[in-house]
């Protein structure tokens, strides 16, 4: 899985320990922050390709991250889907409640930068297959293209 590049997306507030955490993965990944909700809103609607995975904190800031979730799973599924939960701390009880409602995988810190890369890889992977079979699916078939006149 070597030289699978992932795009990956960071929303988290700066300076932060999830920011802090991935700095050492930057060099491997193409890699954008975010440093709220609206910025990262922001980000997955003006990306030109989407991004393979989107860490963000759980406890985000102002909006937080379920919050955040909420608003893509109606707005972006497709970004909803790739977003991946970093804990930096206790779960509270709500946090607990949302993680095991929603399919997505929660990361607690502190992660060794290897995990992370090797997460952001395999998600890549995963997520650029499902999208070529889906791809693959919405072609049409169209009968009767060849080269012969009738």
């Amino acid at each position: 899985m070597t030289g699978h590049r992932a795009r990956i997306l960071v929303v988290d507030q700066p300076q932060a320990t999830l920011s802090l955490a991935l700095e050492a993965v930057v060099a491997r990944h193409d890699v954008d922050f975010a440093r709220d909700a609206f910025d990262a809103i922001y980000r997955i609607d003006c990306a030109r390709r989407p991004y393979d995975v989107v860490f963000c904190d759980l406890a985000l800031g102002d909006v937080p991250g379920p919050e955040l979730w909420a608003y893509l799973s109606i707005s972006r599924q497709d970004a909803a889907e790739r977003m991946v939960f970093v804990a930096s701390g206790s779960l509270g009880s709500e946090a607990r409640a949302f993680l095991a409602r929603v399919p997505n995988l929660c990361v607690e810190l502190p992660v060794d930068p290897e995990a992370f890369d090797a997460l952001a890889r395999r998600l890549a992977v995963v997520r650029r297959s499902a999208w070529a079979a889906r791809l693959a699916k919405a072609q049409p078939h169209q009968p009767g293209m060849g080269t012969s006149r009738e």
